[in-house]
């Protein structure tokens, strides 16, 4: 959902009546602004045209095993970059070093061992 609405704009100063909101309106993400709102809307008048967005769409969270691939590509490009020569056997320490965060454990499963 999105709201559209009809504001003061100009935060320095206040608005005629004291009302900072003169129209609002709930719409579905992506809907155009209503004519209810901008037919109260006059050029010059110090009322501006806002949109802001009222729900979320749900985080995406990464699988274990993307952030593991992409914890060890990073490392492979750090390494590669740093170190050509020696970056393979850097790498194998560093696996061998910290398992569980390049097996992309969960928090609570590294902080239980």
């Amino acid at each position: 959902m999105a709201r559209w609405s009809l504001r003061w704009g100009n935060p320095n100063t206040s608005p005629p009546g004291g009302i900072r909101v003169k129209a609002a309106m709930l719409v579905q993400r992506g809907e155009p602004c209503p004519p209810e709102i901008t037919e109260l809307k006059v050029p010059g008048d110090g009322w501006a045209l806002s949109w802001e967005l009222v729900t979320q769409r749900p985080i995406k969270r990464w699988s274990r095993q993307a952030r593991s691939r992409v914890r060890i590509r990073n490392l492979r490009i750090r390494l590669e970059k740093k170190f050509p020569l020696f970056a393979e056997a850097f790498i194998a320490d560093e696996l061998a070093a910290r398992p569980d965060y390049f097996a992309a454990a969960d928090v609570s499963e590294r902080i239980a061992a």
